[in-house]
């Protein structure tokens, strides 16, 4: 174990004010992206073994696109385009959807969701959509031309209109989709965030069970709430940037870019600082947030020069 790890392994844990876990209710996990969620997601089904597990996509990731009829079959079958269409017998649940969509289609549940370091979970989106084979975007038919708006610059990702749906504050897109005051294509305004913030906090509330993906005790939280134990490995992981896109993320990182990255992630950084307050305690949440953007800025520019994942 490093030294950072022993650091991280030593902070203790507040407790989160969710609801206990109901046996006799479906277990439904909002994925936020590039959260771990594909590893917590099989963690949570060799744990719950469930009969109807349900997978797939809303239309919250997408924003204004509407092409899906341009997707291979295998993966047209997992977007569900209206709440209606998602499978009402889902006994565990673990989708890329909007909290409006679970709870129109479920009800009364154990939701859970998992947020990250929004910074670095922007970074991760881009590297991973960058270092996505074309093999795999020719599955994904009129939806290719987004993802490799990566293989730009990052400045010019985060000034697409058509990619805020995944890029602009997405915890709080996810937790309050369709919203007035969030357009599908364009970027949320600024004199909206004290009103916006306070109903994603409202959304949050009703979360069962809430964590950071930080948190090293996040594994040891979900095993008591579940009161069953709980193995978790690495998956779905981003590998080194292809030859042709690899690059410096010191050249790209210019204080523009770093600008918007800031305001692409003041909402869900509030709410993450917020649960991070609620579930670590013993250290500072800015102080927290400090070491993990090192850790992840070094892996980011690892992945972009096409060295190994750390």
């Amino acid at each position: 174990m490093s030294r950072n790890d022993r650091w991280f392994a030593n902070l203790t844990v507040a407790k989160f004010p969710g609801r206990r876990y109901n046996a006799q209710a479906p277990v439904i996990f909002m994925h936020i992206p590039k959260t771990a969620g594909v590893a917590l997601t099989e963690s949570l089904d060799r744990a719950l073994i469930p009969k109807y597990p349900v997978r797939g996509f809303d239309r919250v990731l997408f924003g204004d696109f509407q092409a899906f009829d341009t997707f291979a079959p295998s993966e047209r079958n997992r977007i569900y385009v209206n709440p209606s269409d998602v499978p009402a017998n889902g006994d565990f649940v673990s989708a890329h959807m909007a909290f409006s969509t679970l709870l129109l289609r479920y009800g009364s549940a154990n939701y859970l969701t998992v947020l990250r370091e929004p910074v670095s979970r922007i970074l991760s989106n881009w590297i991973f959509w960058r270092a996505t084979p074309d093999e795999y975007l020719t599955q994904v038919g009129g939806w290719a031309e987004y993802v490799r708006q990566a293989q730009k610059p990052i400045y010019e990702f985060l000034c697409r209109e058509d990619l805020a749906c995944v890029i602009d504050n997405l915890t709080v897109r996810m937790l309050l989709w369709p919203h007035p005051l969030i357009p599908n294509k364009g970027f949320i305004k600024p004199k909206y965030d004290k009103i916006l913030l306070k109903e994603a906090i409202a959304q949050l509330k009703q979360f069962a069970f809430a964590d950071i993906i930080e948190n090293p005790r996040i594994l040891k939280n979900l095993q008591t709430w579940l009161g069953r134990s709980l193995t978790c490995s690495r998956a779905n992981e981003t590998f080194a940037v292809p030859a042709l896109f690899r690059g410096s993320l010191h050249d790209e990182l210019t204080a523009e870019a770093i600008a918007l990255l800031e305001t692409r992630s003041r909402l869900d950084l509030s709410l993450w600082l917020s649960i991070t307050k609620e579930r670590v305690s013993g250290i500072d949440p800015n102080e927290l947030r400090r070491v993990i953007l090192l850790r992840n800025v070094a892996r980011c520019a690892s992945l972009l020069a096409g060295g190994p994942n750390p």
